[in-house]
C-alpha cells in the first residue's frame, strides 16, 4: 500500500471547537449568500483556506485578500467543515455548528471571492470526510480491519454507500450548493485505509460483486491487496459520487446553477494512471463520477521531487484521464518537519510542475502555512491574473475551471 498523507494533516480541525475560540468570536451574523453566479475560467490559480482559517475570530480579511490578490488568485478553496463541525449555522444539525447563529462560511465568501477590479474569483467549498467524533458516539458507522479494530476516523463502506454517513454527506452537499451556490464542492479524506472488514461492509462486497467471500490467502486471512478489493471500494466511492452528482443536478434544476463535484485523490507516484484502488481512488473508477479529481501533489510527504509530479502528469496525459479534469494540489506540509512546511522554492518549482501535461488548474494549500518568503515565490510564478467570466449554464458542470 502506498504511503499516504497523514489523516491529520490537510485536515486540522483539532481544538477549534473550543470555547474559547468560539466565544471570542463577536462578529455579528453574516446572512448567507445567495444568487451569485457560477464563475468559469480557462486557467485556475487557487489557494486553500483551512477550517481555522474561516472560523478564526481574529482574521485579517483585508490582509487576506491583499495576498490573494497580490498572487493573482482566481478561485479560493474555502473549508466548509465535516458533518460533524460546520462553519455556518446549520439549522438542520444545530450540535455541529461552530457557532450558533454565526455564518463564518458566509463572510469568507463575501470577504474573498471577489478580486482586483471586481473580477469573480471562483469558490469551491471543502467537505472533509473524517468522522471521529460520530464514530465515538456511535461505533457502528466506523470502519473494522480484519481483526476487529474499530477505525478511529474513517466511516464503514456501508455506511457510506447506503447508510447514515452518506445519507449525512448528502445532506451537507445540498446544503452548501443551495445555500451559496459554488462553482465546486470537494470531498477531502473520502478514502479507505484497511477498515472494510465488517459483517456489514463484506455483505455490501458480495452484494455488488456477487463473490461469496472476500479473497483469501492460503492460510484464509483476507488478501487484503487483492484488485478485486480495490476496485469494489473505488466503486463504493463512485456509487457515492453519483448520488452527490445527482443531488447537484436537483439543486440546479431549482437554482439554474450546476455545481461542479470535486473529489481529492492521493497520487500513485510508481503507477499513477491507476490511481490508488486500495483506498477507493481508482482514477478510472472515479474519472466518470467526479467532474474534478484533485491530485495531491504533496512533495513534503513521501520526499517526492518537482520532477517525479511533472513524470507522473506525463504519464496520466497519456492516458484515457482528461487533464482537463485535473486539479494539481501542491501541499506545503514537510512531514521531517511537522511543524514547519517546504521551502519558498520547492513549493514554486512545485507549482511550476503542477502546470505541466495540460493541467490547467492548481492549487496551493494551505494558507496557514504560508510565509512571506512563500507569497513572494508564488508571486513570480504566477505572474498574471487568469480572466474568469460570469456564467449561469446550468448543463454538464459549472464551468471548464
Amino acid at each position: 500500500m502506498n504511503q499516504r498523507p497523514a489523516r491529520t494533516v490537510p485536515a486540522a480541525l483539532a481544538g477549534l471547537a473550543t470555547a474559547a475560540v468560539l466565544a471570542a468570536c463577536t462578529a455579528d451574523p453574516i446572512p448567507p449568500t445567495v444568487d451569485r453566479p457560477l464563475v468559469q475560467a480557462d486557467e485556475v490559480h487557487s489557494i486553500s483556506l483551512g477550517i481555522e482559517d474561516i472560523t478564526d475570530p481574529e482574521q485579517d480579511w483585508d490582509a487576506v485578500r491583499e495576498r490573494l490578490d497580490a498572487a493573482h488568485v482566481n478561485m479560493v478553496t474555502l473549508a466548509a467543515g465535516r458533518v460533524e463541525f460546520v462553519a455556518f449555522d446549520w439549522e438542520a444539525h444545530p450540535d455541529a455548528v461552530a457557532e450558533e447563529g454565526t455564518d463564518h462560511l458566509a463572510r469568507a465568501i463575501d470577504e474573498v471571492a471577489e478580486g482586483p477590479d471586481g473580477e469573480l474569483r471562483r469558490v469551491d467549498l471543502l467537505i472533509d470526510a473524517l468522522i471521529p467524533a460520530w464514530i465515538k458516539e456511535d461505533p457502528s458507522v466506523g470502519g473494522v480491519g480484519e481483526d476487529g479494530s474499530r477505525s478511529e476516523y474513517t466511516p464503514s463502506a456501508s455506511a457510506i454507500h447506503d447508510g447514515p454517513v452518506g445519507a449525512r454527506f448528502l445532506e451537507l452537499v445540498e446544503e452548501l450548493a443551495r445555500r451559496y451556490q459554488p462553482d465546486q464542492i470537494t470531498f477531502s479524506e473520502l478514502k479507505f485505509d484497511d477498515e472494510t472488514f465488517g459483517e456489514d461492509d463484506a455483505a455490501l462486497y458480495r452484494e455488488m460483486t456477487g463473490e461469496d467471500d472476500w479473497p483469501r490467502e492460503a492460510d484464509g486471512s483476507i488478501h487484503q491487496d487483492a484488485p478485486e478489493i480495490g476496485e469494489w471500494r473505488s466503486q463504493v466511492l463512485a456509487d457515492f459520487l453519483d448520488q452527490a452528482s445527482a443531488v447537484l443536478d436537483e439543486v440546479a434544476a431549482d437554482t439554474g446553477k450546476r455545481t461542479n463535484l470535486g473529489m481529492d485523490v492521493l497520487i500513485n507516484w510508481e503507477d499513477p494512471v491507476t490511481g490508488v484502488p486500495d483506498a477507493g481512488l481508482s482514477y478510472p473508477v472515479l474519472a466518470g463520477s467526479a467532474d474534478r479529481l484533485v491530485l495531491w501533489g504533496y512533495l513534503g510527504i513521501g520526499d517526492h521531487s518537482p520532477q517525479e509530479l511533472e513524470q507522473v502528469l506525463a504519464e496520466l496525459a497519456g492516458s484515457d484521464i482528461p487533464m482537463e479534469q485535473l486539479i494539481v494540489s501542491v501541499g506545503l506540509w514537510d512531514l521531517s518537519q511537522p511543524d514547519d512546511s517546504i521551502s519558498a522554492g520547492l513549493m514554486a518549482r512545485g507549482v511550476r510542475a503542477a502546470s505541466t501535461n495540460g493541467v490547467t488548474a492548481v492549487n496551493v494549500t494551505p494558507f496557514t502555512l504560508m510565509t512571506p518568503e512563500h507569497w513572494t515565490a508564488l508571486n513570480e510564478v504566477w505572474t498574471t491574473l487568469p480572466p474568469t467570466t460570469p456564467s449561469v449554464e446550468t448543463s454538464g458542470s459549472a464551468g471548464s475551471g
